[in-house]
């Protein structure tokens, strides 16, 4: 991610991928967070196009992130 696309950020998507990374399911996220399922999806695909990668993939276990998004979980 460019400095230019991190100012222009909505830095709300922030929690998301937060809870997203700990919860890895869509589900439990949204209910962590006080949102829907279909809101949990909208944001995670406004990050995917943010960050440009797909974030995470679907396995039998769950979301499994990618390295790009474990990079940018990272404290």
């Amino acid at each position: 991610m460019s400095i230019k696309n991190l100012s222009a950020a909505d830095l709300n998507l922030l929690p998301v991928l937060h809870v997203l990374l700990e919860e890895r399911n869509v589900t439990r996220a949204a209910g962590r967070l006080n949102l829907t399922q279909p809101a949990i999806s909208r944001n995670l695909a406004r990050l995917r196009q943010l960050f440009n990668d797909p974030l995470f993939t679907r396995t039998p276990k769950g979301l499994a992130p990618t390295p790009r998004a474990e990079v940018s979980g990272d404290p």
